[in-house]
């Protein structure tokens, strides 16, 4: 009996583990959908007359547009054009475990802009995508929505 669980203890801890092989962010971005942007650079228009701090920062900009989830796991990545004073500035978030039978975790891509160090930073572009949870789907972000 002893040998049984001790046989059947690294299968078992194996299986837990298939749907979790690798972490979000190593999964591949195959496509994507460009969401609009127009309506919220008019609000950091209006953040900026308002003398609102946020809008001179790009993870704040990125953290004001979209609340970062409540998941099991978030992965944030910044580059920069500069290290001093960037002018342009992509910001990619990984979000991984919504509660969601059919939705294992979404991908973000944000592109800033500015045209200056002392300017507010714009969005230029952000590409979504979606990463499917059901054992069938996919293991790569991509835009069409979770069956």
């Amino acid at each position: 009996m002893k040998l049984l669980i001790a046989l059947l203890i690294p299968v078992i801890l194996s299986c837990s583990m298939i749907a979790e092989d690798k972490r979000p962010d190593e999964f591949p971005v195959v496509s994507y959908n460009n969401l609009e942007v127009w309506n919220f650079n008019l609000k950091i228009s209006d953040a900026m007359n308002n003398k609102e701090k946020w809008v001179y920062h790009p993870l704040l900009v990125v953290q004001e547009y979209q609340k970062i989830a409540n998941v099991s796991f978030v992965s944030i990545l910044l580059s920069n054009d500069n290290v001093e004073s960037p002018l342009n500035s992509t910001i990619t978030v990984v979000e991984e475990g919504y509660l969601d039978d059919s939705l294992r975790g979404q991908w973000f891509q944000f592109h800033l802009e500015r045209e200056n160090p002392e300017s507010a930073w714009k969005i230029k572009e952000i590409r979504q995508a979606y990463l499917c949870g059901r054992m069938d789907s996919p293991n790569e972000f991509s835009k069409e929505l979770c069956p």
